[in-house]
């Protein structure tokens, strides 16, 4: 997997359990700002922003939720308020993890890893500096 498959995973369980869609995601591990213009072309992405414009979420309480693609691309997600765990399917990646704050802690199964993006400013909201988003962690 890589930064951008694990960028776009924090990106959709930030955008349903926050509500909120990210403008800019710092990969606290990695310690590099997310090129959301990149992640942004992806198709699928793309599709999701689209389908889901008006989304307003609700304090999910074990909810399962399932989003595919034109393309065929599928992901099932398990939310249990700010909890949740992501399958890809037809392929054996999952992630597990939480969103707390601004903060999206990932755990990648598949490659025994751990990941924290944190969003630096959402979309519609005044944007804040680097270092102002991260003293705030």
């Amino acid at each position: 997997m890589d930064t951008y498959t694990h960028a776009g995973v924090a990106y959709i369980v930030c955008r349903l359990i926050s509500g909120k869609r990210a403008a800019a995601l710092y990969d606290l591990s990695g310690e590099k700002e997310i090129d959301m213009e990149e992640l942004g072309r992806e198709g699928f992405l793309r599709e999701f922003d689209a389908q889901h414009r008006d989304y307003v979420p609700g304090y999910a309480n074990e909810c399962s939720y399932r989003f595919t693609s034109s393309s065929g691309f599928s992901i099932e997600i398990f939310i249990n308020q700010k909890t949740f765990i992501l399958h890809i399917r037809g392929s054996s990646a999952y992630f597990i993890g939480n969103v707390r704050g601004d903060t999206v802690y990932l755990y990648d199964h598949r490659g025994s890893s751990h990941f924290r993006f944190r969003v630096l400013r959402y979309a519609g909201v005044p944007e804040k500096t680097a270092e102002e988003a991260l003293d705030n962690s």
